[in-house]
This record gives C-alpha cells, structure tokens and sequence, in this order.
C-alpha cells in the first residue's frame, strides 16, 4: 500500500528524473526497501521522515525522499555499497564553502518570517505590499508570462517559497511546476502553496537531477549572482541543457551598478531637488520595521553584460539580453517614496527602451530560447563556459 502511494505520488516526476551526478535513470523504492540496501554505516544518515528514496543503479547511490521531498544535495545522498564513501565525489572546498554559506543564510535567516510576518529576505530586498515600489516590481516579474507558454513541466531554479503571490503565475499554463532550491526550509513552504501541483526538490542547479530538454519553460530568479563565480556559467548551460527545443529560459540577474545607473540616479536626484519648489518633499526610504540582522553577508557575484551576452551566443542564436528594472527597492523608495505615478513611468520607460538602456539597470532579463536544431559547432559545454576573468581578457 504505502508503495504504491509513494509510487502514484511521484510517477510522473520520474519520467524526466535522472542522477545529477551520471545522468543514468532512476528507479524509486520504499523506506523499507531502502534500509534493507543500505550498508549499516549508512542507515544513521536516513532522514527523519524518509518515506522512500529514487536510486541509481549506475552510481551506486540513494537520494531520499523526505515527505513529499527529494533531496539530491550531494552531501545528502546515501552510499548503497559499503565503503564507497570513502571514494565520494570530491568537491571543491571552496565552492561547497559558498554553497553551504548561502544555504545557511537562507535556512536561517533569509526564508525565517520577522516580527511583522515577512520573509527577511523579502524585507531587505523586494516587496512587502502592494505600495508603488511593489507595484513596479510586481508588473516587472508578470512580464515574464508572453515567454511560458505552458506544457507539461515549467522548471523554477532556486525557487524559494515562492514568497509573492505573481510567483505563482508562471505555472499558470503548465501541468506541473517543478521547484529546485537549496533551502529545505524553502521548499516545505513552497510545497504547501503548490497544492499538489507540482514537486519539490532539494537540489544544486549546476547539477541537475533532470534529463536532456524535458522542460517546457525555465525560470531563474536572482540566483545567479549567489552561485561562485567560476560555476555561474556552469549553472545556466545546466538550465538551457534542460530546456526543451522551442522553449525559454528566462534568467533574471542583478548586475554591477555602471557608471551610466549612478549618473542616472544622481541626474533623478537633481531634478527632484530643482523642482523641490513645485513639488512636496519626497519621503526618503527607511528599512522596514521587524527586520533583524543577517548572521553573515549574503555570497555575491555579479556578472557583467558583456559576460551574458558572451555566454548566451554561445548557446543559442535566438537570446535576448535587456534590461529589467532600473531601481533597486532602496534607490526607488527614496527617489520617489509611495509614488504610484512614478512606477508607472518607471515601467513605461523600462518597456521602451529594454536593450539600449540596459546599461542604466540594476536588474536584467536573460531570455535565452533553444534552437530546435542545435548549434553543435557554437554549443558550450560547462566546462567550456566563459568565466568573467576570460570576459575581461
């Protein structure tokens, strides 16, 4: 009974599931039969609430099923030969240093809700209602929704709990979304708004536990720039491997403030200051009340535009770098405080002229579509992906 319950649950998942470390298949099994194959040095490291696991044959290996679940974070995964974890794949200390830094930033403090109820993170960086800075940003991320068309499984890399409700609508069109994050703190909120529809995986995206071109449609939101930066290019042609033939990826990216944005808000500030006179003053930004203090600085990286637009020709013909918005939450809110006809330009503006501005925005969009003859001559490998320090050479 329980395993056909286990099985019924995620049967649909494992048509397009495979080992992130071989890519070989998968076969799924209950907790009872997973204890039976563990060596004994393993069962210790079973989590609480295993219900099952998926296990590859191939690399000897089990990835949990916790609840409703998978986890195939490397350091989570369990040996089904004795010995073998002796001989685990070796990672780099400093790229698993970045990842469990950022990990522990988010489990504990980024997606913990403060006093007032909100997300730390969503207090430091993004919404919290619907005031005109949240406006802005919410007609922002709905413009993704002309480039998901929909089909069967749409892919959120680095999904978190999806914190704000117009998160929700890039699934509209699709059967199943399915959520990658590195957060179990995340993915347990994130399960619960999905309703069923959908899955939750525990995962890293420069390694994903999916086959070739099985997605409909790929999101990635403001997860790059937190990726070590020699792996940045590693993890988007991972996203683009996923991506179907005539589907998109969408990346969006916070990238270093140029010269051109800095003279733009300097310019704002000018303005707002000579028309003082005519006008009330503007209420200046002020961090948002029940915020507490992060336990340690948030791992970032951002690259520049001449870095994507480098990487996207490397895999696709049909890409489009632009820009996204052009204030952070801080720069609009004491630019322009609550005002709603502010946004409202500030989009207007944004929609005009998205590619000969980009150098004036904080935020970019990445569209990458996948050709659906590939570019075998142009295509990058992930170890063949441009780093920034290759970029500036």
């Amino acid at each position: 009974m329980a395993e056909t319950l286990l099985t019924s649950q995620f049967i649909e998942l494992q048509k397009i599931l495979c080992c992130p470390r071989t890519k070989s298949a998968l076969s799924l099994i209950t907790v009872s039969e997973l204890l039976k194959r563990l060596p004994p040095e393993e069962h210790a490291r079973v989590p609480k609430g295993t219900t099952g696991a998926f296990v590859s044959e191939t690399s000897s290996v089990a990835y949990p099923v916790v609840g409703r679940i998978l986890d195939f974070l490397e350091q989570d995964s369990l040996q089904m030969s004795p010995g073998l974890r002796d001989g685990h794949v070796e990672v780099d200390r400093q790229t698993e240093s970045i990842l469990q830094s950022v990990k522990r930033w988010y489990d504990d403090f980024g997606w913990q809700r403060n006093a007032g109820g909100i997300y730390n993170d969503t207090a430091m960086f993004s919404q919290a209602s619907l005031t005109a800075h949240g406006f802005y940003e919410l007609s922002s991320h709905l413009s993704l929704l002309s480039r998901l068309s929909g089909g069967e499984f749409v892919l959120d890399a680095a999904s978190g709990p999806l914190a704000h409700p117009e998160n929700l609508a890039y699934s509209w069109f699709y059967r199943y979304r399915v959520c990658v994050d590195i957060s179990l703190t995340a993915l347990q909120e994130a399960d619960a708004r999905l309703g069923g529809k959908g899955f939750c995986c525990l995962g890293d995206i420069c390694q994903l536990p999916f086959r070739d071109g099985v997605f409909d449609g790929v999101v990635s939101a403001y997860t790059i720039q937190h990726i070590e930066k020699a792996r940045q290019g590693t993890a988007v042609s991972e996203l683009y491997r996923v991506l179907k033939p005539g589907a998109h990826l969408c990346v969006i990216s916070s990238i270093e403030h140029t010269r051109a944005h800095r003279a733009l808000v300097l310019a704002i500030r000018a303005i707002r200051k000579a028309l003082r006179l005519f006008d009330v003053d503007t209420p200046q930004f002020q961090e948002r009340s029940g915020s507490s203090l992060p336990p340690h600085r948030l791992y970032a990286h951002e690259p520049d535009l001449a870095w994507w637009r480098r990487l996207a020709r490397g895999l696709t013909d049909s890409y489009g770098v632009k820009g996204f918005r052009l204030f952070t939450r801080e720069e609009f809110e004491s630019l322009f405080g609550d005002s709603m006809r502010a946004a409202k330009a500030a989009r207007a503006l944004e929609a005009l002229f998205p590619a000969i501005a980009a150098t004036m925005f904080v935020y970019i969009m990445v569209d990458l579509a996948k050709t659906k003859v590939p570019l075998d001559s142009r295509q990058v490998e992930p170890e063949n992906v441009p780093t920034l320090d290759q970029v500036e050479n």
